[in-house]
């Protein structure tokens, strides 16, 4: 794990072991707010204790973007007391899957045995919903795509946008929707955030929210193409293994590994769905 300053008071911490996923800590007048945690137990404790002794002060709250496990299992490592506010919906995947998706990490790893699943205490289902820590302002909004139940929080003092995963090295609809994270895309452009702190991957300064919002969108575009290409041809889906990450404009550096597997996931989540429409025409 390592970590690096967006401001004087907002602290990235990023985990190198797990797709560089994200956590991010906010110091405000009335304590430190998180959002998001890393999904190992000792890094997760890290960053809690280098937060107590770093701030001085007590926390505040933790936001959560969405329900999947990597964003959620370091909550546990913070204070029982405090709220955990999310989406609605991220609280309701919770409950359906979370305990049955922990039982099964913990089977597989020890690492993750001291776990416990933090449950959202105070939710929100439409607009925008707004946090107030003193001198810092989040407003809570639906950010879907990536899944239906992701938001972003921006710090209006600061202007940085925390996406969740619906901003992310490479944009992830596996478990989501293309069109809806093409929009979500579309909003940040429009947005111009001072700062966007991704679920996953560097953080994107100003002249670069444009830029990259512009790639992402061709990746997703150029997905669609490959897989309707390979539809339309009759072939056997397996053969969108072979379309390499690079031919749709990004590269396998910031995610490193895992990317070929997460841009295969798009592919074929496309394909089926694409096939799904067809079929059911």
């Amino acid at each position: 794990m390592y970590w690096e300053r967006v401001s004087e008071e907002i602290f990235l911490f990023t985990s190198d072991r797990y797709a560089l996923v994200n956590s991010i800590a906010v110091l405000t007048d009335r304590g430190t707010v998180v959002i998001d945690a890393l999904p190992f137990p000792d890094e997760a404790r890290q960053i809690a204790r280098f937060l107590e002794i770093r701030s001085g002060m007590d926390f505040y709250a933790l936001l959560l973007t969405h329900h999947h496990m990597d964003h959620v299992y370091g909550l546990y490592a913070f204070p029982e007391q405090l709220d955990v506010i999310s989406s609605e919906l991220c609280r309701q995947r919770l409950l359906e899957i979370g305990e049955t998706s922990l039982a099964e990490a913990q089977e597989s790893d020890p690492t993750f045995d001291e776990v416990t699943l933090r449950i959202p205490s105070i939710t929100f289902e439409d607009g925008d919903f707004f946090v107030g820590a003193g001198n810092k302002t989040f407003k809570l909004f639906p950010m879907p795509g990536h899944t239906n139940d992701n938001i972003g929080v921006f710090i209006e003092e600061d202007e940085v946008l925390i996406t969740g995963d619906a901003v992310m090295a490479i944009p992830i609809v596996a478990d989501g929707d293309l069109d809806g994270q093409i929009e979500t895309l579309e909003f940040v452009k429009v947005m111009e955030p001072d700062t966007v702190v991704q679920g996953h991957g560097e953080v994107i300064l100003r002249g670069e929210v444009k830029v990259v919002m512009d790639q992402y969108i061709h990746y997703l575009e150029c997905v669609r193409r490959e897989a309707a290409a390979v539809l339309k041809k009759g072939r056997d889906r397996k053969e969108l293994w072979e379309v390499p990450l690079e031919k749709c404009g990004l590269e396998r550096v910031p995610l490193g590994i895992a990317s070929h597997q997460l841009h295969v996931a798009n592919l074929m989540s496309v394909f089926d769905k694409l096939k799904a429409e067809r079929d059911a025409g």
